[in-house]
């Protein structure tokens, strides 16, 4: 009875570990698959959200992969493909042309940049190149002005006269309009500056003052930035005006690059695609991030070297191709960046200041005057490109 009684006892205890054994490993399980619908989640959430940012991304980067929009004036953006934006060697730094286009039928480049990009070398180079500046035809018996190019051939044409000047090959493009430039000002925000002398200016063709500007400190807004750009003085001197959208730019650059990268970022995702541009909005951002990491002292503004030339009544900015080349030794980083500096009295590069030497209309004897782009504080003595009276123009804008 006893062994009987034992032997059922053994049996319930098994009995009861593997009761005991089966609920645990089902526990066991059901945890894992808890885990695995978890991580399996956030894997999907993570790839979903990678997923939109790269087709957000890819949708802005080029219009080419979208129908064409519209700008504000309710016309076709040109669409066009886009390419790898690379340095190709340490020498041959990324040159990307930026042309602001005003709204004139058919359109002119009222401003040209040219950037200089070295990944490498971490510098940037930018020059300014007057909007007169003078290209002769290829029989040299006619002249144009550099911003008829866009106008008879487009950004191609003008890419093409411009790599002709310097004798390098320029890969990339951005073209600006007054509506993309509104809305990077909106973007980005006014800008708080010191506006050299009065400005004001008379459209031809309505009679009305689209361009009243005062000297001193004020925030300029969107309509009020594009006036300060496209401002010309009365005998249309686009050299000041290079220098007043240098300061414009680098203003605008240091920002930028003040600018937190996500915010940076998210700004430039925001208007790409309201300009026209090879470049992807991928690139540019990329980009952007690489100029952030330069050292302050090593971005260089200039402005293309020449002097002015009164050819029948029309005032031309004549080109120096010997000290063009000197700029394109610097971009390339075989010649030291103040090398221009050392020859600011012989060659006027230099932006801040910049000494040019300026043909006279009458005498055609050489002047030297010397202009800087950076203005003068209340209570310092002016230079000789500002003027405490306002300044009007009937001429038509460039």
């Amino acid at each position: 009875m006893a062994q009987d009684e034992n032997k059922s006892a053994l049996r319930k205890r098994r009995k009861k570990r593997t009761k005991q054994s089966g609920v645990k490993w089902g526990r066991l399980i059901f945890v894992i698959l808890l885990l695995i619908a978890v991580v399996g989640g956030v894997v999907y959430g993570v790839s979903q959200a990678v997923s939109y940012v790269q087709t957000s991304l890819s949708s802005s980067s080029t219009s080419a992969d979208t129908s064409a929009t519209m700008s504000d004036e309710n016309q076709p953006r040109t669409t066009v493909p886009t390419v790898s934006v690379e340095q190709q060697a340490v020498d041959k730094p990324i040159y990307v042309l930026v042309v602001g286009k005003d709204t004139n039928n058919p359109a002119q480049s009222d401003s040209l940049f040219l950037m200089a990009i070295n990944e490498e070398q971490k510098t940037m180079d930018i020059i300014g190149i007057p909007s007169n500046s003078k290209i002769e035809s290829r029989n040299q018996k006619s002249v144009d002005m550099l911003n008829t190019m866009y106008s008879q051939g487009g950004i191609e044409l003008t890419k093409a006269v411009v790599e002709d000047i310097f004798r390098i090959s320029i890969p990339y493009y951005i073209v600006v309009d007054e509506a993309a430039f509104k809305k990077t000002n909106d973007v980005y925000g006014n800008r708080d500056m010191y506006v050299e002398q009065n400005m004001s200016h008379v459209d031809s063709a309505t009679g009305k003052e689209d361009i009243s500007l005062r000297r001193g400190f004020q925030t300029l807004n969107s309509e009020n930035a594009l006036g300060y750009l496209r401002y010309s003085d009365d005998n249309n001197d686009t050299f000041t005006r290079v220098q007043r959208q240098e300061r414009f730019l680098k203003l605008l650059l240091d920002q930028s690059l003040s600018s937190f990268t996500v915010t940076n970022s998210y700004h430039i995702w925001r208007v790409w695609d309201e300009y026209e541009s090879n470049i992807s909005t991928y690139d540019a951002i990329s980009l952007m991030m690489k100029i952030g990491r330069m050292a302050q002292e090593n971005i260089h503004f200039y402005i293309l070297p020449g002097e002015k030339e009164s050819i029948d009544g029309k005032i031309y900015w004549n080109i120096n191709p010997t000290e063009s080349q000197r700029l394109v030794g610097i971009m390339m980083g075989d010649l030291p960046a103040d090398d221009a500096n050392g020859n600011l009295t012989k060659t006027p590069t230099v932006s801040e200041p910049t000494t040019s030497t300026v043909k006279s209309e009458d005498s055609k004897s050489e002047e030297r005057t010397t202009s800087t782009s950076t203005p003068k504080e209340p209570g310092e003595t002016e230079s000789d490109t500002t003027s405490n009276t306002p300044s009007k123009s009937n001429s038509t804008k460039e």
